[in-house]
C-alpha cells in the first residue's frame, strides 16, 4: 500500500457524520429533561412520592413549577389530631349557684288544754265564786233584808243547822264556802235551784 494516500479524513461524508452526531447529542441535552419532568408529575399524581431531581430541587422563585407545586401539596401536620377520647369528653359542668333550700322549721308541740275540774265540783273554789255572782253579785257581805245572807244567800236556819254562828254575811268568804260544802253534802246543789239549774249542774 506505499505508495497510496489514506482516505482523508476532511472528506464531505466525514464531516456530515460528525453534524450528524452533534445534532443527536444536542437533541439528546434537551429531550432528557423534558421527559424526566413529565415522569415526575405522572408519579406524583398517582400518589407516589417526587423524585430525587424535584424533591432536592430548590424552592423559590426561580424553582421549577413542578418542584413548587409538590411541595404546596405536603399537608400541615404542626396540629395534633383530636383524639377519640377528647371528642367524647362531656364539657366541664359549672358549679351549681342554687342555694340549698332551708332547713325545715322545728315541728311545735300543741299546748295542752288547760285541765278543767268537773262541771259544779264542790270542791273546786272557782265553782263556790261562780254561784256567789249568781246568788249575790259576788258580794260576800250582803244583807238585803229578805232573809238571805251573804254571797251565798244562807237563810239563817241553814247556816245554824250546819254549824254556823252568827249571820252568814259577817263570816268570812272561805267561811261561807266552808259551810256551803257542809250544806251541799246534805242534798248537793238542789239548795241553791235556780242558779245551778242554769249552770246546768242539775
Amino acid at each position: 500500500m506505499s505508495g497510496s494516500n489514506p482516505p482523508s479524513t476532511s472528506g464531505s461524508p466525514c464531516v456530515a457524520r460528525r453534524a450528524l452526531k452533534t445534532s443527536a447529542v444536542a437533541l439528546m441535552g434537551v429531550a432528557l429533561p423534558v421527559v424526566l419532568v413529565a415522569a415526575t408529575s405522572a408519579f406524583a399524581a398517582d400518589g407516589g412520592a417526587p423524585t430525587t431531581a424535584v424533591a432536592n430541587a430548590p424552592v423559590g422563585d426561580h424553582a421549577p413549577v413542578e418542584a413548587r407545586a409538590a411541595s404546596a401539596a405536603v399537608p400541615f401536620r404542626d396540629a395534633a389530631p383530636a383524639t377519640p377520647a377528647a371528642l367524647a369528653a362531656p364539657p366541664a359542668t359549672p358549679p351549681s349557684t342554687v342555694a340549698p333550700p332551708p332547713p325545715p322549721a322545728p315541728a311545735v308541740a300543741p299546748t295542752p288544754p288547760p285541765v278543767r275540774r268537773a262541771v259544779g265540783d264542790p270542791n273546786d273554789p272557782a265553782a263556790w265564786d261562780r254561784l256567789a255572782r249568781c246568788e249575790s253579785g259576788g258580794n260576800w257581805t250582803t244583807n238585803t233584808g229578805n232573809g238571805y245572807y251573804g254571797g251565798l244567800q244562807f237563810s239563817l236556819s241553814s247556816w245554824q243547822a250546819v254549824g254556823g254562828t252568827g249571820y252568814p254575811h259577817e263570816a268570812s268568804r272561805d267561811a261561807q264556802i266552808e259551810m256551803g260544802k257542809r250544806l251541799y253534802a246534805s242534798g248537793g246543789w238542789k239548795h241553791w235551784p235556780a242558779c245551778t239549774r242554769s249552770f246546768g249542774w242539775r
